[in-house]
Formats: structure tokens, sequence, C-alpha cells
């Protein structure tokens, strides 16, 4: 891959945190990690931060508020993001003949409800993260040059909830829109 996506965690670090078989394929674990790094860690940290995080990261140069940052959240966050992620790629595969489950003997798939159930309960411990962290860079903003007055913002609008959920709530995190 000539653009690799560089990661802020490994795949061993969220088969440790999330608890996940050590025989799971890497190729699902490393897509999952990369949708929660690339999607939910960017709309958190903003771009900048999380651009120089993995620079830093990639270069060996992690250190001070970025280190503590790194490995007391975004670890964590992306753990259990990426299980979020990853438990519907292992649940069903789509190929040639559509979404399949599949059937092995001596094992009992997860129905769709327990699927639900587990995603659910990984995105809500990923949620919590997400909020001590956002918590920590508005505690540190002077720490990260990198964090815009809009990321600021932003991230102030989410501390009411760092709770995901399907319903639209109305503006940032459930607070009412324009015209209200």
């Amino acid at each position: 891959m000539a653009n690799e996506v560089k990661l802020l965690t490994t795949e061993e670090n969220v088969k440790m945190i999330a608890v996940l078989d050590e025989n799971l394929a890497g190729n699902y674990l490393r897509a999952a990690i990369m949708e929660a790094q690339e999607i939910g860690l960017r709309g958190i940290l903003g771009t900048a931060l999380l651009e120089s995080l993995k620079a830093k990261a990639a270069a060996k140069t992690l250190a001070g508020d970025y280190e503590v940052l790194v490995n007391s959240f975004v670890q964590f966050y992306l753990a259990y993001a990426a299980k979020a992620e990853l438990l519907p790629k292992v649940a069903y595969k789509t190929g040639n003949a559509g979404v399949i489950k599949t059937r092995t003997d001596g094992i009992e798939p997860a129905s769709g409800q327990e699927v639900a159930t587990e995603i659910a309960r990984a995105q809500a411990k990923a949620d919590y993260y997400c909020y001590r962290m956002q918590n920590y860079l508005l505690a540190n903003r002077a720490a990260f040059p990198e964090l815009s007055e809009g990321d600021c913002r932003q991230i102030r609008a989410c501390l009411y909830s760092a709770a995901t959920c399907g319903i639209w709530l109305g503006g940032p995190r459930g607070y009412g829109y324009e015209g209200d």
C-alpha cells in the first residue's frame, strides 16, 4: 500500500484491551482499527492533531502530553471503537452470494440481536474513553497547538454527552438547532 495509514495502536493492543481472540484475522481487525481511527478519532481530535500524532508515532517521537494522550486515552478509545466496528465484519460476510453468516460445527453463531448488543456494549466503552479524552484535551489545550478554536468548540459541545446513538437529538450531542 503506497499511502498506508499509520495506526496509533496495534492489533495486539486492541486484542488485549478489548479481549479479542488471538486467532482473529488481521485483515478484519486492521480494517476496524483504521475506521475507528480515521472516522471516529478524527472527529474527536480534528485532522491537524490526528495527523500530528500519527507523524510523531511513525517517527517514534511521542513524548510529554502527546504520549499521555495516546497511551492513556487514544489506545483505549481505539480498542473499543475498533471492536464495535469489527463485530459486524466478522459476524456477517459479503461475497458473491450476498451477505451471509458462516456456520461451523461445534460453534453457534450469535443472533443479529446478540451482535447488536455486543456492538452497543463496545460503543459505550468507546464513548466513555471519548468523554475522558475530550476533558483531558480541553484541560490541557495549551499543550496541543494543533487544536483550533473550532475543534475546542466542537469538543465542548460534545461534552454534554459523549454517547453515540442512532437518534438525531438536534445539533452536537442533543442540543437544539437554529430556529428553536
